[in-house]
């Protein structure tokens, strides 16, 4: 993963992938929606067995996971200094992991750094241009 810091336009520019990551997790999620319609379309609530009840829970869990995809998640590869809100760590099973908040309620995820160099050197740039403490 690369971020750098354009100055000239007072923005990040972040080379991750994620886009293509999300359009196929997105065009999954559909497809999962789609044959879930169809595995319970024209049948009887009466007719329904155990395969339609899990057809039914696979359908509105890529529901969700659409929704959020869609309208929680983005996938901005250049993104103003002045959308950010904030910087937000966490650990995952011992792996920091960044994301961006930005003003409009998405949140840009970073994905995982390959080792604790570009991880050090992340937390400076953030820190530089005054998104983390």
């Amino acid at each position: 993963m690369k971020i750098k810091f354009n100055e000239s336009e007072n923005s990040i520019e972040i080379k991750d992938g994620l886009k293509n990551q999300y359009l196929i997790l997105k065009i999954l999620m559909i497809l999962n929606l789609a044959n879930a319609i169809i595995r319970i379309f024209g049948k009887q609530t009466t007719e329904y067995d155990f395969i339609e009840y899990f057809w039914i829970g696979l359908g509105v869990i890529s529901l969700v996971v659409l929704f959020m995809f869609v309208f929680k998640l983005s996938t901005a590869e250049k993104i103003s200094i002045v959308e950010i809100t904030e910087l937000e760590e966490k650990t995952v099973f011992g792996n920091n992991r960044f994301s961006l908040k930005l003003k409009n309620g998405k949140k840009r995820n970073l994905g995982n750094f390959k080792d604790q160099f570009e991880l050090a050197k992340a937390r400076e740039l953030f820190t530089k241009i005054g998104i983390a403490n």
